[in-house]
């Protein structure tokens, strides 16, 4: 269900308002569902092609109660144009939320099954997006026209299948215990019981990092073993970051003088975390830039787990190691210390230059409608506050499920520099 109204067509604002060429507002509401795949709710036989033959139970159990997802969501908008067309605005505000979701879920192999798919989790998400369009400049033989649109949504996870408190793609567990998560909303409490400290973001997104994080005293102190002088790890999948920027924006300016025309393209970002496995990989076994120091000595900023770390007066950590001397150091930090927060970049994502033929040469070949050749340019420079290579990663392929291993570093290549040339004819 939608409907519009085009305001700027009103006999009495075409005369109050010169300045305002179109302007329209706009809304939509809309729900629908989505049932389960074929042979998922009733348990299927399936050919045996091993000896005996015969047929099996297929891996899926079956769920005679699984009930169709919902999803549900309104759209609010507008559309203004100004000085003649030569200044336009669009700006959409969105919100949705999906229910009675269906995943897949691992049983217990005496169900005499494999996996089953159950209802559970719901997700809302909210957004906006805006549109400027502009003329700036044009005249008979120059013109300048851009757009720039900027976009920004999150995800909050309500709820969760079966109320657990994590619900991770295992596609995404790349290297180390660091994977993509979406943690629960309702589980605030718990998460502040476990003092996150400044880690705890990506509590209650569907875009968050889950790992290991340091343990830490109920004043946010990290503890340090008495036996070794390392600090002692949270074995509990956390929130240690979010993936989601907190917007993106995208500016395409487009210049023509006579025949030559210039185009390009800015992607940027801001915010939004990375975390970084090769650099895991790397100060793991000794290689990164971040052990070159070994020889020096060290001491973990923290207090003592001696019994006292939770008192009045905890023991401040003063046991010194050298990490050349201990090869545990190597492996002594959580995934969380290799979460690069709030990630930025700028990135000319491509550039054309381009020459169109006159009218009047191509008339002599009586062949030629239209020609002109290009030269484009892709990922020519990257301003970032990124360690890595590149921040716009993805340590999968785009069939992954869900919101996919993006913002995952480990093994994946930056984005290459590439120039091409071309020619465009019309006959």
């Amino acid at each position: 269900m939608s409907g519009s109204f085009v305001f700027s067509d009103l006999p009495e604002l075409k005369n109050k308002l010169n300045f305002l060429s179109f302007g329209k507002i706009r809304a939509s509401y809309a729900q629908t569902g989505k049932d389960a795949p074929a042979y998922r709710v009733r348990a299927r036989l399936v050919p045996q092609t091993t000896t005996g033959g015969g047929f099996i139970y297929d891996f899926y159990g079956d769920n005679p109660n699984l009930k169709p997802e919902r999803t549900s969501g309104f759209e609010l908008g507008t559309e203004l144009k100004f000085i003649k067309n030569r200044l336009g605005v669009e700006f959409a505000y969105y919100s949705n939320e999906r229910s009675n979701q269906i995943v897949t879920q691992r049983l217990s192999y005496g169900t005499g099954f494999i996996f089953g798919l159950l209802n559970g989790g719901t997700f809302s998400n909210k957004g906006i997006e805006l549109t400027l369009t502009a003329s700036p400049v044009k005249t008979a033989n120059f013109s300048w026209d851009m757009i720039v649109n900027v976009t920004r949504f999150k995800t909050q996870v309500k709820n969760l299948p079966a109320e657990v408190a994590e619900f991770y793609n295992s596609d995404t567990w790349l290297y180390g215990n660091a994977r993509a998560s979406a943690f629960s909303s309702g589980l605030e409490n718990f998460y502040s019981n476990i003092n996150l400290s400044n880690n705890q973001s990506g509590a209650a997104s569907a875009t968050a990092i889950g790992g290991y994080s340091y343990l830490r005293n109920n004043k946010g102190d990290i503890l340090i073993s008495p036996s070794t002088g390392l600090p002692v790890i949270n074995t509990n999948f956390l929130p240690i970051g979010d993936r989601n920027p907190s917007f993106t924006m995208g500016v395409t300016n487009q210049f023509r003088y006579k025949n030559i025309s210039l185009s390009f393209l800015l992607d940027i970002r801001k915010g939004g975390d990375v975390y970084n496995g090769n650099e895991r990989y790397l100060f793991a076994r000794g290689l990164s830039t971040r052990t070159l120091n070994r020889e020096q000595p060290v001491i973990f900023k923290g207090v003592l787990r001696d019994g006292l770390e939770n008192s009045d007066n905890p023991t401040p950590n003063n046991i010194q190691i050298t990490p050349q001397l201990r090869s545990d150091f190597y492996t002594a930090l959580p995934e969380s210390e290799f979460v690069e927060k709030d990630i930025n970049w700028l990135r000319m994502r491509d550039i054309t230059l381009g020459y169109r033929f006159p009218k009047e040469f191509l008339n002599r070949s009586k062949i030629f409608a239209n020609a002109s050749v290009f030269v484009t340019g892709t990922d020519l420079f990257l301003l970032t506050n990124y360690s890595g290579a590149d921040p716009s990663v993805n340590g999968n392929s785009a069939s992954t499920l869900g919101v996919g291993s993006a913002g995952f570093d480990f093994g994946t290549l930056a984005m290459p520099r590439a120039v091409s040339f071309g020619l465009r004819v019309g006959l």
